[in-house]
């Protein structure tokens, strides 16, 4: 009913950050610490800004955090050190650049995709991306595991399709959306973290959602892109938890009234 409610009324008054509020603390009880929406009602609701920090959605969704605050949380250096071996502003920058930059993600994943043409079948991408890695003396066993990697993209696609990820005649297009959603919560770690002002962190959170956007058609298929993007780094074809907990945010994020993905437009 909170949910519901918070969907009806319109964004900024008093009313809706109380109910926002109620909402946050309902959903961050100790046995929903993760994989929950969670909306700061003093956060971006609307706007260039709130479309980028919702591009960071599905992991603030599955850390149990709020998708649309800019500020970190006092863990945040920790966290970067931990799981990103960053220390200090300019470690931070760097992995900024890179995620930005699409580059953080195993190049081989985004050339197989790019080797598929609109109603290209199996044998002719296999034989596509065969071609292009000849073309460049690339050798035989790295020459196998993309064309490997395109058996693996179409057990996911189909997967996807399945479990509604995507459309039924869907497939994915990029996984750069992958390294934007982080790039967004890169930013919030690297304020919460110090390594940056505000004004900084803004900055690059609407740069990610600007590449978002040059790349992208939709909500669903930056998602689709995004989870694909991970379980080539994490899943190894599992479909296990790291695919469970990503399609969980995934639905919430499409079906819950109060989703950023279903209050605003894409782009």
């Amino acid at each position: 009913p909170l949910r519901e409610l918070l969907a009806q009324m319109p964004p900024g008054g008093d009313d809706h950050r109380q109910v926002a509020k109620l909402l946050a603390d309902a959903e961050r009880r100790p046995d929903r610490d993760h994989d929950v929406l969670v909306t700061d009602p003093d956060g971006a609701a609307w706007g260039r800004l709130a479309a980028a920090l919702a591009v960071g959605a599905p992991l603030a969704v599955g850390n149990g955090v709020a998708w649309n605050a800019l500020a970190g949380y006092s863990g945040d250096k920790e966290l970067l050190e931990r799981d990103w071996g960053v220390t200090d502003a300019e470690g931070w920058r760097e992995q900024m650049d890179t995620l930005l930059d699409a580059r953080n993600s195993d190049p081989a994943i985004q050339m197989v995709l790019d080797r598929r043409e609109r109603g290209t079948g199996e044998r002719e991408w296999r034989a596509a991306i065969g071609a292009w890695c000849r073309e460049r003396d690339i050798g035989e066993e790295t020459l196998r595991e993309v064309v490997e990697l395109s058996g693996t993209i179409l057990r996911y696609e189909a997967r996807f399709r399945a479990d509604g990820l995507l459309p039924p005649d869907g497939r994915v297009e990029s996984v750069y959306g992958y390294d934007f959603g982080r790039a967004v919560n890169m930013a919030r770690w690297g304020l919460g973290a110090g390594y940056c002002d505000a004004e900084e962190a803004e900055k690059r959170v609407l740069t990610a959602g600007y590449r978002a956007g040059r790349v992208y058609t939709s909500w669903g298929a930056f998602s689709a892109g995004y989870v694909l993007g991970r379980m080539l780094r994490f899943d190894e074809g599992a479909f296990g938890e790291w695919y469970e907990r990503s399609l969980a945010a995934h639905r919430i994020l499409a079906e819950d009234p109060g989703s950023p993905w279903r209050r605003m437009a894409w782009g």
